[in-house]
């Protein structure tokens, strides 16, 4: 116990003789880092990057470095939100009588500078060990990852809480080195992770890292290479963008370069916003294109939205925490603008010394990187900007506070005084459970995170630049929005000709390129199933060989029934004036036996072995005529209905709709249209599986709807011989038609499970052997019985005959006929 309050009070002598330094040494006194101040019982620090940089003149005086004129207006944004959030505490109940105030320092974006406002946060420690002379309990900040690291080991010696509400770097988690740093955003760790599964769900390959060195960039790119390599995705580059890249001509030439020589598909980007706009500038200014991968940085920066030209860099893809708008913000600002209010805050300071432009008839595009207008500022443009301002930091600002707030209930609830060691708040921040506006749960993790998930955003350059959502990333890991299509952001071979898959017969082999692959045709006796797989040996594939039993008893059945078909077309031509051909369908039945020959032709389609375009023709071509055939049935069927029903209003409606041909296009040109739409969208296609060569029928739905059409048009067949069924004999048909189609469906059912549960060379077998049924049961229900009566029965085909047997059938029915 003795050697640690020893080793406490060396450091805090330490820190004494580091603030001395900066309070005492004369280069020191000119002046303060720029702060706003508002008192309270407790205060809480707040160090934001009001101004993007500091200016570079070489000195090595400290307070010769200046903030640049430049000032970051979503900083701005954020320093007021914090104001927001504790004015919000200080009119509730949470901390009754107990006022909190605040200590904001801008700290330029530079490390020195946050030191110094840390140090000047830290002061009372130097006249009070434990720290009960200071009312500052908590920090609030910082935004870059390396400005956090250095104040975080300051912060460390009393144990005073920082929460940081945009530093991500994964060295921030380890609790040995910042035991009381925590953070309202989740480590890189997790955000590498969602760049690398988007990258693998997009199909992204190959793809290449710029990060940048500092605590961010640098282990944001070690992070994303170790990732890649566990998903096997080849990463072209890594390349780390020196400290003074902006400043150094040499590094941007180079840089220029070496963009000229990557072949990458996408690249990460895993650095400041600041660096990104030059690479961006860069690819527009050479004419690349690329898919960019934008790290939480600068995923949502309205600045480089607006650049110039920026569509002829590529596509944009983001990744950002998931947040939620501060309620009741933009109200805020809005009656903060349009009151001049006049308290401290950062926001006030701009509007004092850059008031309100006269004429707001102004282009607002630019103004998230230029908010100065000729020493003004254009009030719609900001409030625009504050209405549609897309950062997460505003709400992780907001939730700072509020779990600081949270934390000093508890430890108040246990003492009455509000002067206390801040490693009191931060043993208490630890502890912290509730809730926000009933949105959003905040309980930090083990390593003093708040994983409040990702948000995947695109980038898009119509008439209005905006950032849309199309995904995110939670407990059930990378969600895409419905309506988004991973296809139609990679393609299978990119811009520098690298393959990411192959044809059937071909596989992957290394290119001249680095992480490029090209597809090679497999050798001789060799084969491959396509996409990534490799090629293998032939020896043990299985088809439906042409010398196959099967193969030749399907074609010498197929070749019989073509034979049986033509001769019944011709005999029909010959006859196509007897009553018996009339009364078959006249015209309606060479539409019907040429569909016939389609049926039975299709089967030679399913010997031999399967290529696309036996693939693609077989099932198609039997569909196609066997609707074709059955619907010319079915139009028949309707016109003898027609012909002999008796009842006066059914009669003149149905001869209205009695167009035998109209009709049968009309059923064949639906079958036409699913099987079009098929072949276009999703076509069967040769398929090698467990070693058999076979059809991929592409669209099972599809498929199943031709079926289904061919069985609707039976049934409905079927149900016109049942009503037909007092007709005479010779014209009905009605058992014979019936039979056919029963035949017809009979067999598909039975094929159905089959085709479910098999794939081997006897599933086309049965496939063909199923069409063979079908189109012999129309052949020899349909048209073999009218063959039979030209042929052997020619005194029936006479039409007086025919008027003598139906008056006989309707005399014996009762029914008697006036002459």
């Amino acid at each position: 116990m003795l050697v640690h309050i020893i080793a406490i009070m060396l450091i805090l002598m330490l820190t004494e003789c580091i603030l001395f330094l900066f309070c005492h040494l004369p280069c020191l006194t000119q002046e303060d880092p720029q702060a706003i101040f508002d008192p309270g019982d407790i205060v809480i620090g707040g160090l934001f990057p009001i101004h993007k940089e500091v200016s570079d003149n070489s000195s090595i005086i400290p307070d010769e470095r200046t903030c640049d004129s430049a000032f970051d207006v979503q900083e701005l944004l954020d320093s007021q939100v914090m104001i927001y959030a504790i004015e919000q505490i200080n009119n509730s109940s949470l901390l009754p009588n107990v006022k909190i105030g605040y200590e904001i320092y801008d700290t330029c974006a530079d490390v020195s500078k946050a030191l110094k406002a840390t140090l000047k946060l830290m002061s009372a420690y130097i006249h009070d060990d434990l720290g009960y002379d200071s009312n500052v309990t908590a920090v609030v900040g910082e935004q870059a990852s390396q400005v956090s690291v250095a104040v975080a080991g300051l912060l460390t010696l009393p144990l005073m809480t920082q929460i940081s509400f945009a530093s991500t770097s994964e060295s921030l988690s380890s609790r040995y080195k910042f035991p009381s740093f925590f953070r309202t955003v989740p480590s890189d760790k997790y955000q590498t992770e969602v760049i690398v599964q988007l990258v693998s769900r997009l199909n992204f390959a190959p793809v290449g890292i710029i990060g940048s060195e500092d605590e961010y960039g640098l282990y944001g790119a070690e992070s994303l290479n170790e990732y890649f390599n566990q998903y096997n995705i080849c990463v072209e580059f890594k390349e780390i963008l020196p400290a003074d890249f902006l400043s150094n001509n040499n590094f941007q030439e180079d840089l220029k370069k070496k963009l000229n020589l990557w072949k990458s598909e996408a690249i990460v980007v895993f650095t400041q916003s600041s660096y990104v706009e030059v690479i961006l500038k860069t690819t527009i200014a050479l004419g690349i294109n690329r898919t960019w991968i934008a790290s939480d940085a600068w995923a949502t920066s309205r600045e480089l939205l607006s650049l110039v030209n920026l569509k002829l860099s590529g596509r944009i893809l983001g990744i950002t925490c998931k947040s939620n708008k501060v309620p009741g913000f933009v109200e805020y600002m809005n009656q903060f603008v349009n009151q001049n209010s006049t308290g401290a805050s950062f926001f006030q300071k701009l509007l004092l010394k850059y008031p309100f432009c006269p004429n707001e008839e102004q282009d607002c595009a630019s103004f998230a990187s230029n908010p100065i207008n000729q020493s003004c500022v254009i009030k719609k443009c900001l409030m625009d900007f504050i209405e549609k301002y897309e950062s997460y930091e505003t709400y992780t600002v907001y939730m700072a506070v509020n779990i600081i707030a949270q934390a000093l209930k508890i430890l108040l609830q246990n003492t009455n005084s509000t002067r206390f060691p801040a490693w009191m708040l931060t043993e208490k921040i630890k502890y912290v459970n509730f809730s926000i506006d009933n949105t959003t749960y905040i309980s930090l993790n083990e390593d003093g995170e708040l994983n409040i998930g990702y948000d995947i955003l695109e980038w898009k350059f119509e008439n209005i630049r905006n950032i849309s959502t199309i995904g995110e990333f939670g407990q059930n890991g990378l969600q895409l929005v419905a309506g988004v299509n991973p296809e139609n952001y990679s393609k299978m071979v990119t811009q520098f000709n690298c393959y990411k898959s192959c044809l059937q017969g071909y596989e992957l082999t290394s290119a001249d390129i680095q992480c490029c692959q090209t597809c090679k045709p497999c050798a001789k006796n060799e084969t491959s199933s396509g996409g990534r797989s490799r090629c293998h040996l032939t020896t043990s594939t299985n088809f439906l060989e042409w010398t196959n039993g099967f193969s030749i008893a399907l074609a010498a059945f197929a070749s019989t029934g073509l034979l049986v078909t033509l001769v019944c077309t011709v005999l029909f031509i010959t006859h196509c004036h007897t009553p018996i051909a009339r009364a078959a369908g006249g015209y309606l039945c060479f539409p019907a036996l040429l569909s016939l020959l389609g049926c039975f032709i299709s089967i030679f389609f399913f010997l031999g072995e399967p290529t696309d375009i036996s693939c693609m023709s077989g099932l198609p071509l039997f569909g196609l005529s066997f609707t074709t055939c059955v619907s010319c049935i079915l139009a028949n069927q309707l016109r003898i209905f027609v012909g002999f029903t008796f009842k006066l209003k059914l009669a003149h409606w149905l001869k209205r709709v009695n167009k035998p041909l109209v009709i049968m296009i009309a059923f064949a040109s639906a079958q036409v249209a699913v099987c079009v739409y098929w072949l276009v969208m999703r076509p069967p296609h040769r398929n090698i599986q467990d070693n058999i060569i076979g059809c991929e029928k592409g669209s099972t739905a599809l498929f199943a709807a031709m079926l289904s059409y061919n069985a609707l048009l039976c049934i409905i067949c079927f149900l016109f011989s049942y009503m037909g069924r007092r007709l005479p004999e010779l014209y009905k048909n009605g058992s014979f038609i019936t039979v056919s189609m029963l035949i017809h469906l009979v067999v598909w059912i039975i094929f159905i499970p089959i085709y479910i549960q098999e794939y081997e060379i006897y599933e086309r077998v049965i496939e063909a052997s199923s069409i063979l049924v079908s189109s012999y049961g129309i052949l020899g229900c349909h048209f073999a019985p009218k063959c039979y009566i030209m042929i052997w029965k020619k005194e029936l085909n006479n039409e007086n005959k025919i008027v003598e047997h139906i008056q006989d059938h309707y005399r014996k029915k009762g029914i008697t006929f006036e002459q």
